[in-house]
């Protein structure tokens, strides 16, 4: 039997080709769901004892609701006193020291704005020296400065050891809705402090006041990552540009000697409670008795977020794990947590926490739940799974607001087939906060496409509306995608939003703009600059071809190498409208082309330019599926090459080396010359993508140029 390894993106349909040929890259786009239970699994994982209140109880937690709903002055105080009452807070809040992260003149660092062009791309940050580790943002959406875009990135350098340099945060914000980012605030880390890659994460708390608090919760490793791995909180407010807080979370007994923190989240009720926020922060600890790893979750609350400014003795510490600790490592556990209100009841006010890739427990998605007015332990709620696949990177987001029980998770799914993975984006989710559905947004990755680290957020008081990202590991590039979820289904989706030839340590993230009925944001990365994508929409397709000289028929696998497919006018001279850079077997998006029909041209850097074999009428609402492949009258002129008859496919023709047209005596030459020098690398001239010229690349281009192969155009 053939093996699953070639990739290829198929028609609109995207079904699988026959011979175990390997899943197509797919998007979603009829919204079809299915029921999913929301299981009672036995494993001692999710042992937790279901939490009962006394009577006096829940009067103490109805007043607390009643009072953080009554904006007036002096309720803090008695909502204090009262969760002091319910829980023994006091006793709860660590006596211990922190380790500081920022530095002590972090307040110091103010910085000057900046201007960006107007741009349907913007390019936030770049720089030649550092690359970035970490994003995260947020949109103001409470008045004064309602709809003002925060963005925070770390960036460092990869120097070791004690000595090693700090990382630093820097603040942006766009206060005309993505247009232009100004550069508001540098805070630097103290000396050897590093962030880890891609965890960061935000949350703004909007008083009714002048003023609003941005609350970053990351992780580190100290001594210039030899040291201790911490993680912590760092607040800024926004009136004075000032950074307070700071601290390593400092859970009871803990030893840095055998715990490591990492996967920080952060939520609060402030969408529901303006005026008298708490913020619930999730955190994965490992730790080890010198043998075996243990991999539990870590939860404190703060009671009190305006006070961080000033010092951390707000925080208060769960010391016991919210489930069972599991024995073994994995790199990819983690909790994630939302707010979401139910309506007016004790029960209604919740804080749901969702688990994934946990060893022995990865085929779920394990959800817990709690009053959010309590310290208490959550109690598992049950799991959910649809099937058997490995299930990671699970996030979560909910609205927030009264009487808003709309819940979306999103995830990535891994398939082992025949040895191989194969990787979709996935969601759960639930209008009621009871009944579940699961739905796939996206498919088809493989070992040169693996989805990875998808994040979501929710509009605050808008019921059922989120917005996805997530990124495609692609050998050449990133392809970052994104989803409009309204009413709890896709509303509009872009395939790809990275125009450049490159990949990232970090991950794209969602936002909001309020403008167009809240039009979205995409914040994505490169390896040392940040980019920012406004809108929801855009002309989107899969392209397919096969490049002649990088595929394997013994295996069927077809090679994978960066293009360029051009969008053209369908009347003369056939004009180029757009271009975008992409793999020969993936998604590609013109985010400035208005719907309409084109012709479509692709450039391979060693091939013959060939063209789709007729103008197709594209929009922004429906996904195009493109091939080259499947017949050779798919380009104009048929200009393609059959490579394979089981199964039959065709290639567009390599060993155009001068990208002149033609497969000529100048292209053997060049082809020769190298081989003549023992040229390896990647160059034009090898066309067998293998890193060395040799025969093998004279041959093929040899006899292409004796059968005259050159562009047909129209």
């Amino acid at each position: 039997m053939k093996n699953r390894t070639l990739s290829i993106s198929l028609l609109i349909n995207f079904l699988m080709l026959c011979y175990q040929i390997s899943f197509a890259q797919k998007i979603n786009t009829s919204n079809e769901s299915l029921p999913v239970t929301l299981e009672q699994k036995s494993e001692d994982i999710f042992s937790s004892n279901k939490r009962s209140y006394s009577d006096r109880e829940m009067t103490i937690m109805n007043e607390m609701t009643h009072l953080k709903e009554d904006y007036k002055t002096g309720n803090n105080e008695k909502i204090s006193a009262l969760q002091k009452q319910l829980e023994g807070h006091s006793e709860s809040q660590t006596k211990n020291s922190e380790l500081s992260l920022i530095s002590a003149n972090a307040n110091s660092f103010k910085s000057i704005p900046l201007q960006s062009e107007q741009l349907t791309l913007k390019e936030i940050y770049a720089s030649n020296s550092a690359y970035i580790k970490a994003v995260a943002t947020q949109v103001e959406q409470r008045n004064p400065g309602a709809g003002t875009i925060w963005v925070v990135l770390a960036v460092g350098a990869g120097d070791v050891g004690v000595g090693a340099s700090p990382d630093t945060l820097l603040y942006f914000n766009s206060t005309n809705n993505g247009v232009s980012y100004s550069l508001i605030k540098r805070v630097a880390f103290n000396t050897g402090i590093k962030i880890n890659y891609d965890e960061m994460d935000l949350e703004i708390v909007e008083p009714f006041t002048n003023d609003k608090y941005l609350h970053l919760v990351l992780s580190v490793i100290t001594d210039g990552f030899t040291g201790a791995h911490l993680a912590g909180i760092v607040s800024f407010k926004k009136s004075d540009q000032s950074v307070g807080g700071g601290p390593s979370f400092n859970f009871p007994g803990f030893d840095s000697n055998v715990s490591k923190y990492s996967k920080p989240r952060i939520t609060s009720d402030n969408a529901k409670y303006p005026a008298e926020a708490y913020l619930t922060i999730t955190v994965t600890q490992d730790s080890t008795d010198g043998v075996n790893n243990f991999i539990m979750t870590k939860i404190c609350k703060v009671y009190n977020p305006y006070a961080l400014i000033s010092g951390s003795s707000q925080i208060t510490f769960l010391p016991q794990s919210i489930h069972a600790p599991v024995i073994g490592y994995s790199s990819e556990a983690q909790t994630d947590v939302a707010y979401y209100n139910s309506g007016g009841t004790v029960d209604g006010d919740s804080i749901v926490f969702v688990q994934s890739g946990f060893p022995g427990t990865d085929q779920y998605v394990g959800i817990y739940k709690n009053y959010g007015n309590t310290l208490v332990y959550p109690s598992y709620s049950g799991s959910l799974s649809g099937n058997s696949y490995h299930k990671e990177f699970a996030r979560v987001a909910a609205n927030g607001g009264a009487d808003q029980k709309s819940i979306f998770i999103t995830y990535v799914e891994r398939e082992d087939y025949m040895s191989n993975y194969y990787y979709s984006l996935n969601t759960f989710k639930t209008s009621n906060g009871i009944n579940w559905t699961k739905m796939q947004l996206a498919g088809g990755g493989d070992a040169n496409s693996v989805i990875r680290n998808p994040d979501i957020i929710g509009r605050r008081g808008v019921d059922g509306k989120f917005y996805i990202t997530n990124k495609w590991v692609t050998p050449q590039k990133d392809i970052i995608s994104s989803f409009v979820i309204q009413n709890l289904n896709v509303k509009s989706f872009t395939a790809d939003h990275n125009d450049q030839v490159t990949g990232s340590y970090a991950s794209p993230k969602p936002s909001f703009r309020f403008i167009n009925n809240d039009s979205c944001l995409t914040v994505w990365p490169t390896y040392s600059s940040l980019y920012s994508s406004c809108g929801c929409r855009a002309v989107n397709l899969t392209v397919g071809f096969i490049i002649e000289g990088l595929y394997n028929p013994a295996t069927d696998s077809a090679g994978v190498d960066i293009s360029t497919v051009h969008l053209r006018n369908s009347f003369p001279p056939y004009s180029i409208v757009s271009s975008a850079f992409c793999n020969n077997l993936s998604f590609v998006t013109f985010p400035a082309a208005a719907p309409g029909n084109y012709y479509i041209s692709v450039n391979h850097r060693n091939s013959v330019e060939t063209w789709y074999y007729q103008p197709v009428n594209l929009n922004d609402s429906v996904l195009f599926g493109l091939n080259f492949y499947s017949g050779q009258g798919k380009a104009y002129g048929s200009n393609l090459k059959q490579i394979d008859t089981s199964p039959l496919l065709f290639a567009i023709y390599s060993g155009d080396v001068n990208q002149d047209g033609t497969i000529d005596a100048t292209d053997i030459s060049a082809i020769d010359n190298d081989v003549q020098n023992f040229v390896g690398g990647y160059v034009v001239t090898d066309l067998t993508g293998d890193d060395f010229v040799d025969g093998t690349d004279f041959v093929i281009a040899d006899n292409n140029a004796a059968n005259f192969v050159s562009v047909i155009r129209p």
